[in-house]
């Protein structure tokens, strides 16, 4: 097998916290008043596209570069994976695929902000319908990510070796990662109760943290693998 090159491990590697950071500095244009709640009224909805349409715009950019980013980032897990399943394995690809399919809502939603943005005095029915799409995007596509960490904890309690790639608790990392993402599934279907609400305790700040949280350890993770020999 051909040796990886160390850069260009390192550029994909990187890739997970720079798309941690564009989401961040991308909510910040919109005063980190995403997500709104459902329970707003079209007309709500119409004034806060017209209050923030720049900041909408900007976001939407720094949401498309994240989740390009993300997509990088889950490569370079495949990439460390492959090293302990080898050439024919399922696994691999089923992480890289759940990546780019766990991310790709990103990307939409970047460009349905943008969409209820660009005409903020068409019907305000219009608009709530849109920026209904947008967090629909964002919630119900949690089993597509769940499904990227599910191949991760398959590979890494699979991995036999004495000095695996690696440790055991990336492997628990992700076990509790894909249950904190179960409450987005949920609000998806559920929005109507408040907890589970689009910008709830449960259905937003428990998949968000998690989220952040699993980006940062399976940074320290690759950075480790990508040293092992």
């Amino acid at each position: 097998m051909t040796e990886m090159d160390p850069f260009r491990q390192k550029i994909c590697i990187w890739a997970g916290p720079v798309s941690l950071a564009c989401f961040l500095i991308g909510m910040s244009f919109t005063g980190f008043s995403l997500p709104m709640s459902s329970e707003l009224g079209p007309r709500e909805i119409v004034a806060f596209y017209q209050q923030h349409r720049t900041g909408i715009r900007i976001a939407a950019v720094f949401s498309l570069f994240c989740s390009g980013l993300m997509m990088m980032f889950a490569a370079a897990i495949s990439a460390q994976l492959q090293r302990i399943e080898g050439r024919t394995t399922p696994w691999v690809f089923v992480q890289l695929m759940g990546g780019v399919m766990g991310n790709l809502p990103f990307a939409l939603a970047g460009i349905v902000w943008t969409v209820a943005a660009f005409r903020p005095d068409r019907s305000p029915e219009i608009t709530q319908a849109i920026n209904d799409l947008a967090w629909f995007l964002l919630e119900l596509p949690a089993p597509t990510a769940i499904i990227q960490f599910l191949a991760i904890i398959c590979v890494v309690l699979g991995d036999g070796a004495e000095d695996p790639v690696f440790p055991k608790w990336v492997a628990y990392l992700n076990i509790v990662v894909a249950l904190a993402f179960l409450p987005g599934v949920l609000g998806g279907v559920l929005v109507g109760c408040k907890s589970m609400d689009w910008n709830g305790a449960i259905a937003y700040l428990v998949p968000g943290i998690a989220s952040a949280g699993w980006v940062l350890f399976m940074f320290v993770a690759l950075r480790r693998a990508a040293k092992h020999p």
